[in-house]
This record gives structure tokens, sequence and C-alpha cells, in this order.
């Protein structure tokens, strides 16, 4: 017997509902909303029950590429108050310390299991791509605040445009290897990949922070704001350059920008932000497949052993390189399991180029991205309790207007 479908607009309504509702239910089952928004995705999607109409299951792609805008964007809010000469070297050994640690365990893992020197590039190369919604969504949830919160959201910002270089560069020499690729044009390729997103974000974060930054919250600067941001990821997406990359760029352009309150422009992004997260993690959640566990195999399991590894031990190695505070030291790593949309967006781009190895990468991507969605955003809301920088771990409710990523009563 076929279970009917719900009507699309109906199917909307209730995944927003839910959204709202899961913000008191998950700490009662002892979840990350993020997890419990993925697993509920997961159980009403075509994979079990097959509640949700295809029509709706299909909009994951729009609606990814909406979401990690206006995360990639919001991840700027982490430079408002940033000081590039005192922090910024730090964060930066530990974010390029985690993903390269990452990458070369990856590597060798692979290279070893499957003897293949392409592949086990790509899969080096998809590594330290972290999930930067499914991480601040627990930040949000749970009202993190301390040194580990501040650099994970610091790190995240950094680690995203470190793996999305990473991933163009080893791409490009995936395909001179191969063969498949003149290197001088693949070259010029990879640069421009790079950086267009950087020039674009740049250009955009300059109009957006004067024409936009004066205006105070409300319908007229909540359009345009928005409307930036979408321009912004359009445009890269039009022009085949990196829009993950180039949203990061433009918002560090607007939180360096001394022209306009930058905090109102962050703060206004929120109102609009909530129902696309909502929307996102549920379709994530719908787009996994767990037939897709069956062919995780040794390659696809040595995919997500080496990858930890390498968090935990590239970023504590790192921290003491910088002489980090212990808990940094001990907790950064771990914090930034969660994998997904950008790692499979970038396993995607593979398609075109190698389709008989892309098709084999996305499969692990995907397979894999059901194991690190459901536990990774855990052991991060479990690391930031441990370091006692949680709302609950400190017994007290404290103001979080200031916070980036933590929503407040408006």
């Amino acid at each position: 017997m076929e279970t009917p479908e719900l009507p699309n607009i109906f199917v909307i309504g209730l995944f927003l509902m839910f959204g709202g509702s899961a913000y008191t239910l998950a700490p009662t089952l002892r979840l990350p909303r993020v997890t419990l928004l993925v697993l509920s995705g997961l159980i009403i999607g075509p994979s079990v029950l097959g509640l949700v109409p295809e029509a709706i299951v299909e909009l994951f792609p729009t609606m990814s590429y909406i979401a990690l805008s206006m995360i990639a964007f919001r991840l700027g809010e982490a430079f408002v108050d940033f000081d590039f000469f005192q922090e910024g070297l730090k964060v930066l050994v530990i974010s390029l310390s985690k993903t390269i640690v990452a990458a070369i365990l990856v590597f060798g893992i692979a290279y070893l299991i499957e003897g293949d020197l392409v592949l086990a590039l790509l899969l080096a190369g998809l590594a330290p791509a972290s999930a930067p919604a499914a991480i601040l969504d627990v930040i949000t949830e749970t009202k993190a605040k301390g040194l580990l919160s501040d650099t994970i959201v610091h790190v995240l910002a950094i680690d995203n445009v470190l793996g999305v270089t990473l991933f163009t560069i080893l791409l490009v020499v995936a395909e001179i290897i191969s063969g498949r690729g003149e290197p001088t044009i693949e070259l010029v390729y990879g640069f421009w990949e790079i950086g267009g997103a950087v020039v674009i974000g740049l250009i955009i974060g300059w109009l957006m922070a004067r024409l936009a930054g004066g205006l105070q919250a409300g319908k007229v600067s909540l359009l345009q704001i928005t409307g930036f941001v979408f321009v912004c990821a359009g445009l890269a997406y039009q022009i085949h350059v990196s829009y993950l990359l180039a949203c990061i760029i433009l918002g560090a352009t607007v939180a360096k920008n001394r022209s306009q309150p930058k905090k109102n422009i962050f703060f206004t992004l929120e109102d609009v932000n909530e129902p696309f997260l909502v929307i996102f993690f549920l379709l994530a959640g719908c787009e996994l497949d767990l037939s897709a566990v069956k062919t995780l195999g040794i390659i696809g399991i040595g995919y997500v052993v080496a990858r930890c590894l390498g968090f935990i031990i590239g970023g504590g190695f790192g921290s003491k390189i910088v002489k980090a505070e212990r808990v940094i030291q001990e907790n950064i790593g771990w914090s930034l399991f969660p994998q997904a949309g950008v790692a499979l967006g970038l396993a995607v781009m593979t398609l075109d180029r190698f389709p008989q190895l892309g098709e084999l990468l996305v499969s692990i991507v995907v397979s894999t991205t059901i194991v690190f969605e459901l536990f990774g955003p855990t052991v991060t809301r479990w690391r930031l309790v441990k370091a006692k920088e949680t709302e609950e771990t400190k017994g007290s409710r404290e103001k979080s207007d200031d916070l980036p990523f933590v929503q407040v009563s408006k």
C-alpha cells in the first residue's frame, strides 16, 4: 500500500512548526537540534516513510545554496571585533594544522585501501570541509560563550576558505596527473575559481557596507541585506567561482569596514535566516539514503576514522604550537566533525571531470554524511558542555545580545 503524499505547502508549514518545537524537544532528548532535524528528515523522507513529496525534496539544492550562502556571510560576523594581528596568526595556525593533518591522513588511508592516486587526492581535498550550518546551530542552541566557542567560529571562517582553496588546488593536480587537462589552463582555472570569489566578495562587500549599513533594522534593510548576499552567491555561481568563499569574503569585508554599524547588518539577517536553516536541515535528512550506509565499505570507514583523527591531532597540535589555552587544545578538533553540504557540493564538482571516480566520490560523501551529521553535532555539543561554555553548564542565564550566532528574543 502506497503512502499518500502530503500537499507541498502543508509540508513546508509542518517543517517550520517542527523546527520551532525542536528547540524545546531536542534538550529533552539530549540531542542537538540539528541532529534531531536531520534524523526527522531521514524518517519522513523517501528512505523510510516517504511522506515528503518529491517536489519538496527536489528543492534541496536550491535551499542548500540559500542557507549556506547566509551562513557563509554570517561567518564574517566573527571578524567584527577580531584583531588579525593579535589573534589572526593563532587561528590560522590551528586551522592550517587541522586542514593539513586531516588531508594527509585521509590521503594515506585512501591510497593504501584503493591504490588510486587521483581518488586519494580528491578525498584528501574534501576532508577539511566542515559543516558551518550544523556547528553554528549547536552554538546558537546552547548559547555557548567562551574561549572555545569563539575559537570555533573564527576557525570555521578560515577553515572553509582553506578547505575550498585546498580542494581547488588538489582538483587541478588530479586533472594534471590523470592527463585530462592542459596544466597551464587548469592552473589558470584554479586561480580564477579562488581569486574570482575573493574579488566578487570584496567588491560587493564594499558596496554593501556603504549602501545597506546605514539603515536601521526593518523591512527595507532586511530586503537589501538579503539581496546583497544572494546577488553575491548567484554571481559567483554564474561565473563558476566558489559561492561559499565569495560569501565568506563578503561577510568579512562588511565586518572590517568602518563606514557603517556592522552588527546591525548581521543582526538583521537573523530574522530571515532561521526558516531557511530549518528547511535545509530537514531536507538534508530527506536527501540521505539509508541504503548508502551499506556501500560505506572499508574506504568509507577509513575516510571517517582518518578525518576525525586528523582533526583531533591537527587541531591539538596547532593549538599547542601557538600556546592556546588548554580548553582549546583539548576540544577544538573534536568540535568540527560535522560535514555535509559543503563537502557534497565540492564532490559534485568532480562529476564532469572524473565521471566514474566522481560517482564513487559522491557515494562516499553521501554515506559518510549520514555518520557525520548524526553524531558530529552531538560531539560538538559534548565538547562545549565539557568546556563549561554552554548556558546550562554555567548555571545562569547570560545576556547574549553581543554574541555571534545566538538568537535573541526580539
